[in-house]
């Protein structure tokens, strides 16, 4: 018999992967490892919503990640 988790556990399972990772990031130390990884998904998330529509423009987007 297989167990079942409910939606909620899961989903407080994730905020408190997600609430590590802010904290381990939030060292003084380590925020610098942070930013240049920020900058690069808000990049590629612009260039994903500018040129979304632009189908002759995507295989070079997906190359960069």
């Amino acid at each position: 018999m297989t167990v079942r988790r409910s939606t909620t556990s899961l989903l407080w399972q994730r905020l408190r992967s997600l609430a590590a990772l802010f904290a381990y990031f939030a060292q003084p130390n380590r925020i610098v490892l942070l930013i240049p990884v920020m900058l690069l998904v808000l990049i590629g998330g612009g260039l994903l919503i500018v040129m979304g529509g632009l189908s002759y423009v995507a295989p070079f987007v997906y190359t960069l990640f």
